[in-house]
């Protein structure tokens, strides 16, 4: 099925974004800008914006509790999981590199991890975003909400928006074969 319903993950606060946890949020407003898109707020959940059919939301909340505001943009636009699209980051892949997947585990992503539960399936596609690897000596939490060069976190951005954007308008196999394992 085709995605109608496309989720960044991301922390709603401001000195969030510029960290690497943030790169669901940076794609989707990086596609919103090439569409021309402009986000509006949906009852204090959710920032939404819309073209044709498929929706994108910016949940409000943090992103480890974000799986309550998908499922209330799930039952609004009666959209059901296999439907829904997640974009978050990912540490355990190198920086740069992508990973399409239809369905799976969470792979210790807190915030991915929310939206499965909160569904209690594992059949939602998602499109990870490398940002690793963690810095030895550093824990992953402290790293991946470090704030990164602008630039550095744009140049992801535009590579996971190019990949999103193949997958709404080419499909997933498409996509996956064409952005799977290749990094920046």
């Amino acid at each position: 099925m085709d995605p109608r319903l496309v989720v960044g993950l991301g922390n709603d606060e401001k000195k969030y974004d510029h960290t690497p946890h943030n790169i669901g949020f940076l794609t989707l407003d990086t596609l919103a800008k090439r569409l021309k898109l402009s986000w509006k707020d949906e009852k204090d959940k959710v920032h939404a914006a819309a073209k044709g059919d498929v929706r994108f939301i910016k949940p409000r909340s943090l992103m480890n509790v974000s799986g309550t505001s998908v499922v209330w943009a799930s039952a609004w636009w009666h959209i059901p999981p296999p439907e829904i699209l997640v974009v978050c980051d990912d540490f355990a892949l190198p920086w740069g590199r992508l990973r399409i997947r239809r369905k799976g585990s969470a792979g210790g992503h807190n915030g991915l991890d929310s939206v499965l539960t909160s569904f209690s399936t594992e059949d939602i596609p998602r499109l990870r975003v490398g940002v690793g690897p963690v810095p030895e000596m550093m824990d992953a939490k402290d790293y991946v909400l470090r704030a990164q060069p602008a630039d550095r976190l744009h140049e992801l951005a535009d590579r996971a928006a190019d990949a999103l954007s193949a997958i709404l308008t080419q499909g997933f196999d498409a996509a996956m074969n064409h952005f799977n394992g290749i990094g920046i």
